[in-house]
């Protein structure tokens, strides 16, 4: 691995450890091995070595999501295959949730960093709205549902659920929080 991947493994860590304000940079660099310089030559800023780190988190987490979005299966087995790539992603990488948390408050606290963050979130959201528009097309969801809104829903309760079970690891299941949530629309068949 290079200088530069350490340090951002080392980012990674030492959030993941002291979170965003207690990571500093000798904490960074001593866990990668490289000299105080080296943040300055790969990354230009501690800030900006962070936010790469963090960030790089926020993309791989949603990447599957993205993929599955794309794929020609019907539109409610999207949905559905959306939620189980994102539930077992999650419980892959249950230690690195709070990396994932710090991203979002980085990015709600810095302009610099919400438009990155916003990017990655576009997109995700873009493919869910044209999902669900072919669901309330076909007629597995009632034409009442708004995609766009209903899309950003999702993040959100995505969101929610990484937020509760790190602060709730003994409350319910991620899955059965997914899952009942993916159901939810699913079965909204009825005019309000």
């Amino acid at each position: 691995m290079s200088t530069r991947d350490d340090l951002l493994d080392a980012a990674r860590t030492t959030v993941r450890r002291h979170g965003l304000a207690g990571a500093t940079s000798r904490q960074i660099t001593g866990e990668a091995g490289a000299n105080l310089g080296a943040i300055t030559y790969h990354f230009g800023s501690k800030d900006d070595l962070i936010a790469e780190a963090l960030f790089g988190e926020l993309e791989r987490r949603v990447a599957p999501a993205l993929a599955l979005l794309e794929d020609d299966d019907p539109p409610e087995l999207r949905l559905l295959a959306v939620v189980g790539a994102l539930s077992e992603e999650f419980e892959r990488t249950r230690d690195d949730t709070l990396l994932y948390l710090e991203a979002l408050l980085l990015a709600a606290r810095d302009d610099r960093y919400r438009r990155q963050a916003l990017g990655v979130y576009a997109a995700l959201r873009r493919q869910l709205a044209d999902t669900i528009r072919q669901l309330v097309e076909g007629g597995q969801v009632p034409a009442w549902v708004d995609a766009d809104a209903t899309a950003a829903l999702i993040v959100a309760v995505a969101n929610g659920i990484a937020l509760q079970s790190v602060l709730d690891p003994s409350g319910p299941d991620h899955r059965a929080m997914a899952g009942a949530f993916a159901q939810l629309l699913l079965a909204a068949r009825t005019t309000p």
